[in-house]
Formats: C-alpha cells, sequence, structure tokens
C-alpha cells in the first residue's frame, strides 16, 4: 500500500507546473524544502532548478540586483555595494539565510546602526539640494541598500531609493522601486504620496480638479498651483508688507501652522537657510524654498499644512472655493 500511495503522490506532483512550485517553495523554510525535494527524483529535479531557489531569494531577502541595476542606470555609484548577480542561486540563499541567522543573535546592535545609516541617508538627501552632488546621492543609496541587506522589509529605505531618483529626474525608474516599496508594505503612506507624484510629473497632471494637483513641477521646482497657494498664505503673515516675515510675522504662521511657538534661534535660522532680505526676515522666496525641501521629504506634510490655512490640500485651491466648485 505504501508504494501505491508514493506512485500516486509522484503523479501528483508530475502535474504541477513550474510556478506552482517556486510559490511552494516561498512558503517553506529551506529545510522543509530540502526534505520536499529528497521525497522522490521529480521534485528534487523541480525544486533544484535555480528558478525556484532565485524566486525564493527574492521572496526571503528582497530584490537586490534588480535593485542596484536600477540604481547604477541612474549613474549612481554604489561602490561595494554594487555585488554581481549570483550564479548558484542555491547557494546564494543558503549563504545569506546563515548571514541572516547570525545577525539575528544580536537584533539591537544591527537595528540601532540600520537607524543611524537611515538618518544619514536622510541627511545626504536634504544636503543636496543645496550642494547638487551627485556623490552624496549614491553615498546615500551605498546606506539604504546595506540596510536591506538586514532588513528587506524596510519600506522607508524604499521610499528614500525612490526619491533619490526622482531628485535625479530619472522617474520611470524612481517608480519602479517605489513599486517594490509598496509590495513591501503597502500601508507606508510616503510611498504612496511620492508614488502619486511621480505618476503625476510622468502623465502631465490632467487638467480636471477632481485629481489631485500637483505639488511640484520638477524636483526642484514647486508647481505654480502651489506657489499660488503659498504666496496667497505668506501674505496673510506679512502684515507691513514689506515682502519679508519678521520674527513675530514667521511666529504667528508657525504657530496656526503646527499649535506651538518656535524658539527665537529657529525665527533667525528659517531667513538665513532658505532666503532672507537685508533685515535677516524670511522673504518669499525663502519661504518657497522652505516648502520646496519639506514637500521633497514629506509631500503629506505640505498638504496637510495648507489644510491648517484654509486650503485644500489635494486641489490647490482655498477651501470656499472648493466647496463652490
Amino acid at each position: 500500500m505504501a508504494q501505491v500511495a508514493s506512485s500516486g503522490t509522484n503523479n501528483i506532483f508530475d502535474r504541477l507546473s513550474e510556478q506552482l512550485l517556486e510559490t511552494v517553495s516561498s512558503y517553506l523554510e529551506p529545510t522543509d524544502l530540502l526534505n520536499l525535494g529528497a521525497t522522490c527524483k521529480h521534485l528534487h529535479k523541480a525544486l533544484s532548478t535555480q528558478a525556484v531557489w532565485e524566486h525564493k531569494a527574492i521572496d526571503d531577502f528582497g530584490d537586490r540586483f534588480t535593485i542596484t541595476t536600477i540604481l547604477n542606470s541612474a549613474g549612481l555609484d554604489l561602490g561595494d555595494q554594487n555585488k554581481p548577480e549570483p550564479s548558484d542561486w542555491k547557494s546564494y540563499y543558503q549563504e545569506r539565510h546563515l548571514s541572516l541567522a547570525k545577525l539575528n543573535q544580536d537584533t539591537d546592535t544591527q537595528i540601532a546602526q540600520s537607524e543611524k545609516d537611515y538618518d544619514e541617508a536622510q541627511t545626504l538627501l536634504r544636503g543636496f539640494q543645496t550642494s547638487g552632488e551627485i556623490s552624496s546621492l549614491s553615498r546615500a543609496a551605498q546606506l539604504m541598500v546595506a540596510v536591506l541587506d538586514n532588513f528587506p522589509g524596510h519600506a522607508g529605505c524604499y521610499h528614500l531609493l525612490g526619491f533619490t531618483l526622482y531628485v535625479l529626474n530619472e522617474l520611470e525608474d524612481a517608480l519602479s522601486l517605489l513599486e517594490i516599496g509598496a509590495m513591501v508594505d503597502s500601508n507606508y503612506e510616503p510611498i504612496q504620496e511620492l508614488t502619486k507624484e511621480v505618476q503625476g510629473l510622468l502623465e502631465g497632471y490632467g487638467s480636471s480638479m477632481t485629481e489631485n494637483a500637483p505639488l511640484l513641477e520638477s524636483p526642484k521646482e514647486l508647481s505654480e498651483q502651489l506657489k499660488n497657494a503659498l504666496k496667497s498664505i505668506f501674505g496673510q503673515f506679512d502684515k507691513d508688507k514689506d515682502g519679508g516675515l519678521s520674527p513675530s510675522e514667521l511666529s504667528d504662521f508657525v504657530f496656526v501652522t503646527n499649535g506651538s511657538r518656535p524658539p527665537e534661534a529657529f525665527l533667525t535660522q528659517m531667513g538665513l537657510q532658505f532666503g532672507h532680505d537685508k533685515n535677516g526676515y524670511l522673504t518669499l522666496e525663502g519661504f518657497y524654498n522652505f516648502f520646496l525641501e519639506q514637500t521633497l521629504e514629506d509631500p503629506i506634510e505640505t498638504r496637510r499644512d495648507l489644510e491648517r490655512h484654509g486650503w485644500d490640500g489635494d486641489r490647490l485651491v482655498r477651501c470656499d472655493v472648493a466647496r463652490n466648485a
């Protein structure tokens, strides 16, 4: 009876497609996969293919080589992170599995290092807005790839990598990385928002008022709709109409926006960092520059800021106009 059962089982597996076997393998631990392959010659052959182990490696450890290929095509220098695609996916999987098992023994240290690398990448991306040095983008990409090696489910890394390509105006490649990130975490809001912005640029943003209006014209320029909204808000707080927000005027703006007043040092730094007049007051252009940096980093926050000042954050029109439209 055992022999008959074994034969029947083999016949069942003989009829399974290669794609289905790849799917089944993604749910199994490597030891279980090897044990399943040892049950019969057909499964041993089917589950030992490069395609099966490549599929499992991507499922468990992320699509590292697609990511690095995309980043390389954008002209970024990944340095030591630029590793060749494995010729033996089964060996690669086993090595990565053992490596991550060792890392898990000291998870706290790895998490702390990854958080440090993530923060450094954010700083480098912010700095690029003033320096324009592509080396800072390359370094940020290196850090994010390294983090993903240890934490392939880190959605924030995909967001920053997508943002890096967005800054370089490599919009289609940015969208590809954001789509990978969305598969890792479909609820990660920064990926959702940046994806909308990139899609909007690629599609040219239709004129329909039912769609979200664009925040950006390009990675280095605010959209005219956002500029118009910001100019109106700036004018509301520029009480003396001298073209600059004095510390008290800027403090009022921050209070309405955030619900608290900032320290005096912040008020001074805003003008120095983003653009000031002869008195050191934040100018309209400096106001634009601040919102450009914020929008590139967190478009959700910009839309929420507008809403706090009586604007429709999606359509970039005043709420009373939106209600009457």
